[in-house]
């Protein structure tokens, strides 16, 4: 199957007083909880921070105190959670909401996941005539907010259909990648897979450049003059630069997990793939080190046996 690209259009009119669930209100679930409500939505959401429920009340949005509660009379229910340990328990577990949501409604996995997940979730859902639109996305708490997301959908042609409208609110581009859930999950896997690969090696040739005696900021420029420079190799020069490891809401946790997700595929589809197994694993020792600290951290466990510490004045 082609990969069915779509530009969606802000303009058309939706369905007022359309009710929509959200689990998850980290940066990017409340970034689409406030879109939705600015789009005329009714949002219900549930978190297990306080402080996340509280920050969606102020927004105009209904905090519900469980999963069940965020799907009741809802048409469709976001999930923006860690992992597919924690799909499972929202939709499945005590006070899940996979029993409440009225049949022939949706459950839309905006988050990387892995395919498994979306896979074991479909077969739970099926039964109960609920869709599952597995559609992880690509974007920042900005982009979420203002309903510009990049979409990769996996689901059949009837719940693509039906949940149209829906993910055009979300995204400014929607690609309906495969018919089965758990597609939308291997593209967004290789697209991470993808921007790990440019940020380790960024950090790597800065750290060889600077360990042989060239002035860190040489290297930097001899490479962005190579036909490979980009916005991602350019973005983790600066913050390596400028030392700026936290508040980018880039954290390493979150590309650890997908990186992990990406060598247990590799592995179930019978792979060996040397340069991200080794990637996978200096982001498991970076996180023993800074683990609360942003992606570009792992340049730290690269300089850490020469005893460096990149740092130069970035061209801008």
């Amino acid at each position: 199957m082609r990969p069915n690209h779509q530009t969606t259009d802000k303009k058309r009119g939706i369905s007022m007083k359309t009710k929509i669930g959200i689990i998850g209100l980290g940066t990017m679930g409340m970034g689409i909880a406030e879109n939705l409500l600015k789009r005329g939505y009714v949002v219900q959401g549930f978190d297990l921070l306080p402080e996340r429920m509280q920050l969606l009340e102020q927004k105009g949005g209904t905090a519900a105190p469980s999963p069940a509660q965020a799907a009741d009379g809802a048409s469709a229910l976001i999930l923006m959670v860690f992992n597919g340990e924690q799909v499972q328990d929202v939709l499945f577990g005590q006070d899940g909401a996979a029993n409440v949501l009225p049949k022939g409604g949706s459950v839309l996995v905006t988050a990387s996941v892995g395919y498994a997940a979306c896979e074991e979730a479909e077969k739970g859902l099926e039964p109960l005539g609920l869709h599952l639109v597995d559609c992880p996305v690509r974007g920042t708490a900005a982009t979420s907010a203002s309903g510009e997301l990049y979409l990769m959908v996996g689901a059949s042609p009837e719940a693509f259909s039906k949940n149209q409208e829906l993910l055009n609110q979300l995204g400014s581009t929607v690609i309906h990648v495969g018919d089965k859930p758990g597609m939308g999950q291997k593209a967004k896997t290789c697209m991470q897979a993808f921007f790990s690969l440019m940020f380790e090696g960024t950090c790597e040739l800065l750290a060889l450049g600077t360990a042989s005696g060239l002035d860190p900021r040489t290297v930097f420029e001899v490479l962005d003059g190579t036909s490979a420079s980009n916005g991602i190799f350019r973005a983790t020069a600066k913050h390596v630069a400028g030392r700026v490891f936290t508040g980018t809401g880039n954290p390493l946790s979150r590309l650890d997990k997908d990186m992990q997700i990406a060598c247990a595929s590799a592995s179930a589809f019978g792979l060996s793939l040397p340069a991200l197994e080794g990637i996978s694993s200096n982001f498991r020792e970076s996180m023993k080190q800074c683990g609360k600290e942003d992606i570009w951290s792992v340049v730290k466990t690269l300089e850490q046996p020469a005893g460096l510490e990149i740092q130069f004045d970035f061209p801008e």
